[in-house]
């Protein structure tokens, strides 16, 4: 359900309490705005139309999504500051059913309350607020200690993140450039040339009402050319630990990482490792990436599905796919100095079904491109033909025989501009 207006929705508590940070980091930011020193204003349109055929999730339709991201960082004393405001306008047709990469579906609640719908209608959903707003503020010259709403990535694989605890990837939206911002307390020590300790606090709204708690510390060191990293703590208020390491043999890039997690029905373990390779294909280039994942969240069969896309772990946006087997492969060739072609094969190696995207992007402009598009679920679709209006969140419901063979055709085409 989407939230009304900027301060609408979320525990009371939580709202409360995020409404106090925020505005403590205004009233921060007040007296330092006389001295403060700002790079030019920077941003990021994007204007994207898809059309999808009719399958057993739905009837045929299409939807108009434009998005409008502005930014602004700079300095004001020891004190570097970081601001982005985004806007989400998306035009569906009645009861279209596209997955989630074309859904502006609500993400997992944030602390701090920075964002509302203005437009909330069956064909029109109108979203914007600001996805970041942090202080930093180093300490001497090898600490930082930055508050607020900022990015924290600690993946190492480049599909599957299953060692990211904080906003992992989802491989199935093609529109999404920058990666969501978390509320947080973050403090780096820099221990030398790619090694740092970070340390991580950070509240959330529970799904189920109330609140999480996560607070972890992660090592980072290069070693022999190897970046090996582990992190361990609280992770929503249950233990969990990590290691992930990335390199090279030869020419090939090898990443890896893992987690193991403690929650009420067990212990989880989650893995995923992947291969990258840049060659040569008549006289331009291709770069393959492969990726396979194990995920304990995951559903074991195509019974499963619907129950994980209701768990816990989807309703906080960790999961990647839904299954707990999963291969990823995606092809790039740059077929002239200004086009490129992509393939992308998601593939659940249970049940074997796939979601396949073709794409080209042709450059217009320095910051300007066009990509043109498409998804296809491959495999065994649902177990009856009914039509339904509104699917669970997942994009999932009881009756599919695979995890991606029920998913639509899916054209679409996007323009982007940044500046």
């Amino acid at each position: 359900m989407r939230r009304k207006g900027v301060g609408g929705g979320g525990p009371a508590l939580g709202s409360g309490l995020g409404l106090g940070l925020a505005a403590g980091l205004v009233l921060m930011l007040t007296p330092l705005a006389a001295t403060a020193q700002l790079l030019p204003l920077s941003g990021y349109y994007l204007h994207a139309a898809a059309a999808a055929e009719a399958s057993p999730l739905g009837p045929s339709g299409a939807l108009d999504l434009q998005r409008l991201r502005l930014m602004s960082r700079g300095t004001a004393g020891p004190v570097r500051f970081q601001v982005a405001w985004e806007t989400t306008l998306l035009l569906r047709s009645d009861a279209v059913v596209l997955g989630r990469g074309f859904q502006e579906a609500e993400p997992a609640a944030p602390w701090l309350n920075l964002q509302g719908s203005l437009v909330d209608r069956r064909r029109v959903g109108w979203v914007h607020g600001l996805d970041r707003l942090s202080l930093s503020h180093d300490v001497g010259s090898r600490a930082r200690i930055t508050v607020g709403r900022q990015t924290v990535s600690w993946a190492t694989t480049l599909y599957f993140t299953p060692g990211d605890p904080f906003v992992p990837f989802d491989p199935a939206d093609p529109f999404r450039e920058y990666r969501a911002g978390v509320d947080a307390l973050r403090g780096v020590v820099f221990t030398g040339p790619f090694s740092e300790v970070d340390a991580v606090v950070r509240p959330a709204p529970a799904p189920g009402g109330g609140e999480s708690w996560t607070a972890l510390l992660r090592g980072q060191r290069l070693v022999e050319g190897w970046e090996l990293s582990a992190w361990g703590g609280l992770l929503h208020d249950r233990g969990a630990a990590a290691l992930a390491a990335s390199g090279s043999v030869g020419e090939l890039g090898i990443r890896a990482e893992g987690t193991v997690r403690s929650t009420e029905s067990g212990t989880v373990v989650r893995m995923a490792a992947g291969v990258d390779r840049l060659l040569e294909f008549r006289e331009r280039d291709l770069r393959i990436v492969a990726e396979v994942q194990r995920d304990g969240f995951g559903a074991r069969d195509a019974d499963q599905l619907a129950e994980v896309a209701l768990s816990l772990p989807a309703a906080r946006g960790e999961l990647s796919v839904l299954g707990r087997h999963a291969a990823l492969v995606n092809a790039t060739w740059q077929v002239h100095p200004l086009a490129s072609a992509s393939l992308l094969s998601l593939v659940s190696l249970r049940d074997g079904s796939a979601l396949v995207s073709p794409g080209l992007t042709w450059s217009l402009a320095d910051e300007v491109s066009l990509r043109l598009g498409a998804y296809a679920g491959l495999g065994p679709g649902a177990r009856t033909n009914t039509h339904l209006p509104q699917l669970p969140p997942g994009g999932q419901f009881p009756g599919l025989r695979s995890e991606h063979g029920a998913t639509p055709l899916i054209g679409f085409a996007a323009l982007s501009v940044f500046f």
